[in-house]
């Protein structure tokens, strides 16, 4: 299989990854066992995961002009991830997200907010969303969003895939909704789906999504697979089994990733998001810390697949 050439629009952050015995209770608190800063962000998550399935990735992001924001470029470029559309914000810190992990590989994050994002349609590199074969939308602006895919479907056949990431949403479920009946793949996790739809049941939240979305609609549901539907038809999709996972930072990212590979490949639907699930097992199954760690080639996804 052929490599495909990729932009992705989002951005990168600095995780501050703490390991923690237990979660504390309200007001209370715990001593980290362990603490690792590492590279992550729902944007740079992708891109990393993308290149390391053998695409040409370019990620249209930004960073703050600090100690972080070059540590990150840095990283994104040994990961083989094209760095030169991604704006440098002087006097501005990047962003920053504090991760507690469990023993159990369950996590709370706090996200301390800055330069990651391109903030208007005018800061939009032209030249890097031209000749694409595909656009992954991570967590972006309503109008830049919508102006990135609007100068991608200027060629023919470019795949557009959308993954909002968690529920903070500045704009609103609305806008989310914007984009996403512009894309040709939805992938969002249950709890997600729950604050765009108002329904708990991932299966309601399904129904409710394929009529209004009018591409392919993927809700992942952890250790219990995902839902994958079209046009009000969907199925369940089975997860690889996982023993002993440490840190499920990032799993949702490499689902994506290897999910909007198979697309890329014109896999259907079902078959595209099993080579999401095996990306993601891989990556649990190699036990890294931080979200970029662990992840497969396409060889090994295919060959688990």
């Amino acid at each position: 299989m052929a490599d495909k050439r990729l932009a992705v629009l989002g951005g990168p952050a600095l995780d501050i990854v703490a390991r923690v015995d237990f979660f504390p209770p309200p007001d209370g608190n715990v001593v980290a066992t362990s603490v690792e800063e590492m590279p992550g962000g729902n944007g740079g998550n992708l891109a990393v995961a993308l290149a390391r399935l053998g695409h040409e990735v370019r990620l249209l992001g930004a960073v703050g002009e600090d100690e972080a924001g070059r540590f990150l470029l840095a990283r994104l470029e040994e990961a083989g991830v094209r760095t030169d559309a991604c704006l440098l914000r002087p006097d501005e810190r990047s962003y920053r997200c504090l991760v507690a992990v469990a023993p159990s590989g369950e996590r709370r994050i706090i996200a301390l907010p800055g330069a990651q994002l391109l903030r208007s349609p005018d800061e939009l590199p032209h030249q890097a969303l031209q000749g694409i074969d595909g656009l992954l939308l991570a967590a972006s602006r309503t109008e830049v969003a919508l102006a990135a895919i609007a100068e991608a479907r200027r060629r023919r056949g470019v795949l557009v895939g959308y993954v909002p990431g968690d529920v903070r949403w500045p704009e609103g479920p609305e806008a989310v909704l914007r984009i996403a009946a512009r894309a040709d793949l939805l992938i969002v996790n249950r709890v997600e789906a729950a604050a765009l739809t108002g329904f708990d049941d991932p299966r309601l939240a399904m129904e409710w999504l394929m009529g209004r979305v009018p591409g392919s609609v993927a809700i992942t549901l952890g250790a219990e697979g995902v839902l994958v539907g079209k046009r009000g038809r969907f199925r369940e999709v089975p997860a690889f089994p996982v023993e002993d996972v440490r840190d499920t930072t990032g799993a949702g990212d490499a689902f994506a990733a290897g999910m909007f590979t198979g697309m890329l490949f014109r896999f259907p639907g079902g078959q595209a998001a099993r080579l999401g699930a095996a990306v993601a097992a891989l990556k649990l199954r190699r036990g890294g810390t931080g979200a970029q760690a662990g992840l497969p080639s396409l060889e090994e996804a295919l060959a688990l697949l």
